[in-house]
C-alpha cells in the first residue's frame, strides 16, 4: 500500500467520499454534506480524533435544516451566521449556507503531497467558496486554504467559524493561550453565575472554582459554552493525557480574532463533546456582532484568503504553543 494516497471512489452512508491519507493520518471528507470531515484518524495509535454522532448518521440535507436535530458530528464550517439571522434584509439558515452544501470535489496528486479542492457557490450571499486541503508525505499535519469570493455588487459583512467536534473522555484536556472568556447572557449553560469576563482557565462560582482545561465525567451533565477573547496567540488543542496524543489548530489572527468553545460534558442530549472553534467574531446573535463593530466585511468583487493547520503530535501532556509551522510544544513546568 502506498504511504501517501488521495482516492475519490469511497462512499460513506450512501455519500461520496474523498479518502487523504499517509503513514500518520486518515482523513475521510463527505462533499455532498457540506465539505464534511468526516473523521481524522491518527493511525499509529488507531485513534479517530473527530467526534461522530452515535445516533445520527451523515447525510445531504437540505437548506434551512435545523442544525441541532441533524449534527452528525465531524468537521464543519459556518458562514456567513451561526444562529438564523437576517443580514442587509436576507434571511439566513441556522448555522449558515456551508453546511447543507453540495460541494463539487477535484482531487489533485503531486510528488509529496496529496489533496482535494471543494468548491461551493452559496446560494443567498452569492459568495464563492474554495477550500483546498492537503496531506503531505510523512507529514502529520493537514494543511487548509481557504478563498472566499464575493461575486455580488455590495459588501458583505458575515462570520465564519471553524466547526471540528472532537471526542473527549475525563483523560482529556483542552488548552489555549492566554485569553479572556466571555460568557453568552442568553446562554451560559452550567457555568451560569460566574463572573464574566474572567481569564482563562478559571471560573469562579459562588460554591466552587473550575478548571476549564479539565474534562468532567459525562455523569455531571455539564455544558459549557463561551467565547474566548483577546488572545495573546491564535491556536487550540485537545490533549488526551493518557495516550499523550494532542491535536489541534493554528489559524491566522487577522482573521479569527476569537475562538469559541461548545462542550457537552452530557449535559446536552447525553453528547460528550466539545467543539474548538476559531471566529472572525463574536457573540454569535449576528446583529450584535456586527454592532459591535465585530463583524469582518467582504468588498464586492474581491476575495480573502487564509491558511489554517491542523497538527497532531504524541507525546504531549499538555499544550503550551502550537507554533505557524504547527509544531506542537509540551507545557514544561
Amino acid at each position: 500500500m502506498p504511504d501517501l494516497k488521495v482516492d475519490d471512489c469511497w462512499s460513506y452512508c450512501g455519500l461520496p467520499a474523498v479518502l487523504l491519507e499517509n503513514r500518520f493520518l486518515r482523513v475521510l471528507i463527505l462533499p455532498s454534506a457540506g465539505a464534511k470531515i468526516w473523521q481524522i484518524t491518527y493511525k499509529p495509535l488507531d485513534a479517530g480524533l473527530l467526534w461522530n454522532n452515535p445516533r445520527i448518521l451523515p447525510a445531504a440535507l437540505p437548506l434551512n435544516s435545523r442544525y441541532d436535530d441533524v449534527w452528525s458530528g465531524g468537521w464543519d464550517e459556518l458562514f456567513p451566521n451561526d444562529e438564523v439571522a437576517t443580514i442587509d434584509g436576507e434571511c439566513y439558515p441556522d448555522h449558515g449556507e456551508l453546511w447543507t452544501g453540495r460541494w463539487h470535489a477535484e482531487t489533485f496528486t503531486g510528488l509529496d503531497e496529496v489533496g482535494v479542492i471543494l468548491t461551493f457557490t452559496t446560494p443567498i450571499s452569492s459568495i464563492r467558496v474554495e477550500k483546498t486541503i492537503s496531506l503531505r508525505r510523512d507529514d502529520s499535519r493537514l494543511r487548509f486554504r481557504h478563498q472566499f469570493t464575493n461575486l455580488g455588487a455590495a459588501p458583505f459583512p458575515f462570520l465564519w467559524k471553524l466547526h471540528p467536534a472532537f471526542a473527549v473522555s475525563p483523560q482529556h484536556r483542552i488548552d489555549f493561550p492566554p485569553m479572556q472568556v466571555q460568557l453568552d447572557p442568553a446562554f451560559a449553560g452550567t457555568l451560569c453565575g460566574a463572573a464574566s469576563p474572567f481569564s482563562w482557565p478559571h471560573a469562579q462560582l459562588a460554591s466552587r472554582q473550575i478548571d476549564l482545561r479539565r474534562i468532567p465525567n459525562a455523569e455531571d451533565r455539564r455544558l459549557y459554552f463561551f467565547y474566548g477573547t483577546e488572545l495573546q496567540d491564535s491556536w487550540c488543542a485537545l490533549t488526551n493525557t493518557a495516550t499523550r496524543l494532542s491535536c489541534g489548530l493554528r489559524f491566522d489572527p487577522s482573521v479569527f480574532s476569537s475562538c469559541w468553545l461548545f462542550a457537552s460534558y452530557g449535559g446536552w442530549r447525553n453528547y460528550n463533546v466539545a467543539v474548538l472553534e476559531p471566529c472572525t467574531g463574536y457573540p454569535l446573535n449576528f446583529e450584535a456582532m456586527r454592532s459591535a463593530g465585530r463583524a469582518l466585511t467582504l468588498p464586492p468583487q474581491r476575495s480573502l484568503q487564509t491558511t489554517v493547520l491542523f497538527s497532531v503530535q504524541e507525546n504531549v501532556r499538555s499544550v503550551a504553543n502550537i507554533d505557524p509551522e504547527g509544531r506542537i510544544f509540551e507545557v514544561t513546568s
